[in-house]
């Protein structure tokens, strides 16, 4: 499931950290294992990014 910002965009650092908490919050209420590498590649083939989710003491 992929979902696009359209006039959501995230404009800030702070919006960025807001909007991954929320979703790591989700995937894990939903039952989701979020902890370890993450590769998303865009539609357009242009950029690739790796997230590494640790879960802190």
């Amino acid at each position: 499931m992929s979902t696009d910002p359209g006039d959501d965009a995230i404009t800030s650092a702070s919006e960025f950290e807001a909007a991954v908490g929320d979703l790591l919050a989700a995937a894990v209420r939903n039952g989701v294992d979020v902890r370890g590498s993450w590769v998303y590649n865009t539609d357009d083939g242009e950029d690739s990014w790796e997230v590494m989710v640790y879960k802190l003491e």
